[in-house]
């Protein structure tokens, strides 16, 4: 989640438009995965999850604070 929401600042600041697909870490979606966590597409699944919801939370914080 963290991830995402500072690139949801970013591309706020840079005046972007919101999209979380532009963005590579959420389209891998298994950014520092590791065998222990078990399967790799539920890692996925749980990573694009988190990377969205902190995109767009940080994407409006951005916004809202101007």
């Amino acid at each position: 989640m963290r991830e995402g929401f500072e690139k949801g600042q970013e591309d706020a600041r840079k005046g972007r438009s919101l999209d979380v697909l532009r963005h590579e870490w959420y389209r891998d979606g298994d950014r520092h995965y590791e065998n222990r966590y078990g399967s790799r597409q539920e890692y996925r699944d749980v990573y694009r999850r988190g990377f969205q919801q902190g995109y767009e939370q940080g994407f409006r914080d951005w916004r809202y604070r101007r």
